[in-house]
């Protein structure tokens, strides 16, 4: 049997090629998600200190609509289409596709962190009502990314080796 081609960052840990592969694209879709998010929450904050409301909010964001490659007709559909209605750009998918790299690499605790920004994006009626509740689900996704990379923080990047028992733990979650 041939081994597959992979490379040790542990005396114990191989790090395979399509492990590899997975934690790339689950790091590019929550950078994606995070970029997305910053634009729509930077914009959002502003029309809120100038006193606009959501459609002035929607016309500002048909750059950042056109930027990603989005043909939009209508600028009042900007934001439903960043937030969630956009498959390749929007912060929805991103973080459906990152869930989905997550499940081939991840903890249960990443998975589960990513899930929880991806069920309150499920409960927001779009179109939104008012820039303000923009802003504020901007900053609750933001909020849950820096989860999201506490928990890539604690689970990757510790500095002990980890007990024989609880890599058997987190063998047995996975």
């Amino acid at each position: 049997m041939v081994e597959p081609r992979a490379r040790a960052f542990n005396t114990d840990r191989w790090l395979t090629d399509s492990r590899v592969y997975n934690l790339i694209w689950l790091g590019r879709w929550l950078e994606r998600a995070e970029n997305v998010t910053r634009v729509i929450n930077t914009f959002a904050r502003s029309a809120m200190d100038n006193g606009d409301d959501i459609h002035a909010l929607s016309a500002s964001l048909v750059n950042a609509v056109r930027v990603r490659g989005i043909s939009i007709d209508e600028p009042d559909h900007s934001l439903s289409l960043l937030l969630k209605y956009h498959e390749p750009s929007s912060i929805y998918h991103s973080m459906a596709t990152a869930r989905n790299n997550a499940t081939q690499v991840g903890t249960v605790e990443l998975i589960r962190a990513i899930s929880n920004i991806l069920a309150e994006m499920d409960g927001v009626q779009l179109p939104l009502e008012s820039t303000e509740d923009a802003y504020k689900l901007t900053e609750h996704i933001l909020e849950g990314l820096t989860e999201v990379y506490g928990v890539i923080e604690a689970n990757w990047f510790h500095r002990e080796s980890l007990s024989e028992e609880e890599m058997y733990r987190r063998f047995v979650q996975q």
